[in-house]
């Protein structure tokens, strides 16, 4: 007996969207509970997030015309980011992180293209 499976190309998902590129790492901060994927559309805000983690040197490089940022955090040892196309240009930045607390914090930023999205986790991409 043979078993045969078609699959029709309107059929097959797209793949979840990813940011352009990430960094993350880790500060001595202590914060309480967790914290929900956070769009940043702005240089000045960005740079302030920067400085309020507690990070040393600059931010890596965004061009805030044409990119915005979403920051996730967590007080476990790994966090990550899980984006999903939400259609109509919306965009689901959601914060994965693992559940073992440690002190410090963990930080993850994302870099997205602001021309592929209208809305990021609520909030309308200026």
């Amino acid at each position: 007996m043979m078993l045969v499976s078609s699959v029709w190309a309107d059929e097959v998902p797209e793949p979840d969207p990813a940011p352009s590129r990430e960094f993350s790492g880790e500060t001595k901060k202590e914060v309480s509970g967790s914290s929900h994927a956070r769009p940043i559309f702005t240089a000045a805000e960005y740079e302030g997030v920067w400085k309020d983690l507690g990070l040393a040197g600059s931010p890596g490089e965004v061009d805030f015309l044409r990119e915005c940022v979403v920051l996730a955090t967590t007080r476990g040892s790994r966090v990550g980011l899980r984006c999903r196309d939400e259609g109509g240009g919306k965009l689901t930045v959601s914060a994965m992180s693992t559940r073992d607390i440690r002190p410090g914090l963990r930080y993850v930023f994302g870099v997205f293209s602001k021309k592929e999205w209208k809305e990021i986790n609520g909030s309308s991409v200026p």
